[in-house]
């Protein structure tokens, strides 16, 4: 009985190894543009009209919360990224071919969802539902956030 004990443990650490050896394997084959690492990052920002962006007016501006999506290249160290912002439909399919395209060529990308906080889907149908400059705003507190990130070049 001890025989078939022993046995049956090396059986084991065999295919635990085996299995390992194949995670490991399949760990080292993901495509170059699938990113190493994804985060979710919250950037503060106002909502106003472009009127008042243009005259730096921010009396009655509504401060709201959007969400940006970091998409960390594969590499390592500080790496370079691209801030994709959304046009009037809102985020497309696209818009993923943008970030696997640059993370394939080991830049990291930070997508803004600039309606979502705003309680938007799409302004394609009224543009006065949101000024184009908010936009700028936006994509300055994503600039803020990946200024500060350890995995993005500040330069």
């Amino acid at each position: 009985m001890l025989i078939d004990w022993r046995v049956a443990a090396s059986a084991a650490v065999f295919c635990t190894s085996v299995l390992l050896t194949c995670i490991e394997t399949n760990a080292q084959a993901i495509p170059k543009e699938v990113a190493a690492r994804v985060e979710m990052h919250t950037i503060p920002s106002l909502t106003l009209s472009d009127q008042k962006f243009l005259a730096g007016d921010v009396n009655g501006a509504q401060p709201v919360t959007m969400a940006g999506e970091l998409k960390i290249a594969q590499g390592i160290g500080r790496l370079p990224a691209v801030v994709l912002m959304h046009g009037s439909g809102g985020i497309s399919p696209t818009m993923d071919a943008w970030t696997r395209q640059l993370n394939s060529m080991g830049i990291s990308t930070f997508v803004i969802d600039g309606f979502s906080g705003r309680g938007l889907t799409s302004v394609n149908q009224d543009q006065a539902k949101l000024g184009r400059l908010n936009f700028i705003l936006d994509i300055y507190g994503a600039l803020e956030i990946l200024a500060r990130h350890p995995r993005v070049d500040p330069d």
